[in-house]
């Protein structure tokens, strides 16, 4: 299939497409007018870059980490390793963090009223961690 249709499919920007091509991620052939024409494998392996960018890898890790593009063998150096395990601890503790953050807030829905005293802010809103805030005393 052709980069247009690649990106349809997967949700890639053309652009992101040939970065990871460049960074050997994905490859493609060279058809008689010189487009590139991707096999339908690219698809799963874009999905899989886009989830690891995702939970923040960046692509120097995910080049080490994924097969080549070229091949289903991955080939693991003490350096890649080191990385899947740190990035498995942290999204270990996100998942904790998360869990803990359900935990009470099914709680404050279970009571059915928060305690605290929500006072309308007078001035803009601030956003904290991505957080809004709106003045709770």
């Amino acid at each position: 299939m052709r980069i247009g249709e690649l990106s349809r499919r997967s949700g890639a920007s053309p652009r992101s497409i040939r970065y990871y091509e460049s960074a050997g991620l994905l490859s493609s052939r060279r058809d008689s007018r010189g487009y590139r024409d991707f096999d339908a494998s690219a698809v799963a392996q874009i999905a899989k870059i886009k989830l690891l960018l995702r939970v923040g890898l960046d692509i120097t890790d995910i080049v080490v980490m994924l097969p080549s593009a070229d091949t289903s063998e991955v080939v693991y150096c003490a350096r890649a390793q080191e990385r899947i395990d740190e990035q498995i601890g942290r999204i270990e503790r996100q998942q904790t963090l998360l869990s803990e953050a359900r935990s009470l807030l099914l709680e404050l829905q279970r009571v059915g009223q928060v305690t605290a005293t929500v006072v309308p802010p007078t001035d803009p809103i601030r956003t904290v961690s991505g957080n809004r805030t709106a003045g709770i005393r």
